[in-house]
């Protein structure tokens, strides 16, 4: 792994993309409070118009929901998108959620993460890989429909991606050092017109996933190296219990993660960072580069329907 020279003499660089996914401010605010206590700054996603599928959660066109959000961006966490909702939602929709976020938090969203099932989804289902992965993919999944980029479709807005969101997240992994299975990113994609920069993750899916790979031993291994841990959560999942108490053991992790000389910061200005520190800003990537991504995230998926069973 390249070194990354992080600014303040930091060891190390971490933070928390939080996705929105039947988020309520019942359910993750205890979350954040204590975050903020720590000094942690994390990045929040969010959904402008209300579900319209089977999943549950707040949105920004709900008052109670849009006045936390606000005071988390004042208090210095990040807010970007999860698609403007949950479901089907048409261009025009599309771009009305993109004028009313920038309306209601004062900018556009600058990353965007494709959200489940969405027909608005770009790049995504087999088109995520390259072959032979990709073929795979599509051979099971072909009637999964995700056209965010296709042109034809009315569910097309990847000009407006092209235009506005500088960074789309892909592959997740089981580790808690995220740069040890991408080095590169943020990387471009040659075929992918309709994006700029795309990123991966590690899987925090729930508060399981999530403590296991934050144990006191990973943080230390993480800080030894001095990587980057980009680590990606549902805070709605089981991070409060039914009586609003944070689980203990994230308490404990989170606790001793901010007592190590990490830089924490909200996922974008981390990736700006490691953008900078790159002396190739506009390349794009090779493909064996993302075949050696796609396999190491096959193993990883397998790995973890063992573990987890999901």
């Amino acid at each position: 792994m390249k070194k990354i020279q992080w600014p303040e003499g930091k060891s190390f660089a971490f933070t928390i993309i939080d996705d929105t996914d039947n988020s309520t401010v019942e359910n993750i605010k205890p979350v954040y409070d204590f975050l903020h206590s720590l000094n942690l700054f994390n990045t929040k996603t969010v959904w402008v118009f209300p579900p319209r599928d089977n999943f549950k959660g707040g949105c920004l066109m709900e008052s109670e929901y849009l006045t936390f959000i606000k005071d988390l961006q004042a208090k210095g966490f990040e807010i970007q998108m999860h698609n403007v909702g949950s479901g089907t939602f048409l261009r025009e929709e599309i771009i009305q959620g993109l004028e009313k976020f920038k309306e209601l938090l004062g900018r556009y969203p600058t990353m965007h993460i494709n959200h489940s099932r969405n027909p608005d989804n770009v790049y995504w289902g087999y088109k995520r890989f390259v072959a032979p992965l990709s073929w795979l993919s599509n051979l099971f999944f072909s009637k999964r429909k995700f056209e965010g980029e296709k042109e034809v479709s009315p569910h097309f807005w990847g000009d407006v991606v092209k235009e506005r969101i500088k960074y789309i997240r892909n592959h997740v992994f089981n580790g808690s050092n995220t740069q040890r299975y991408d080095n590169i990113m943020p990387y471009k994609v040659r075929s992918k017109q309709y994006s700029n920069y795309w990123f991966s993750s590690s899987d925090g899916h729930t508060v399981n996933e999530f403590n296991y790979f934050l144990s006191k031993e990973n943080i230390d291994k993480l800080e030894t190296e001095g990587g980057y841990c980009v680590i990606y959560t549902h805070f709605a999942s089981g991070f409060v219990n039914g009586n609003g108490t944070l689980n203990d053991e994230f308490k404990k992790s989170m606790s001793y993660i901010a007592s190590r000389n990490g830089w924490f910061v909200p996922a974008s200005q981390l990736l700006d960072h490691i953008l900078e520190q790159r002396k190739n800003k506009n390349g794009n990537t090779s493909y064996f580069q993302l075949l050696r991504l796609d396999f190491l995230w096959l193993i990883d998926r397998i790995r973890k329907k063992i573990k987890f069973g999901n």
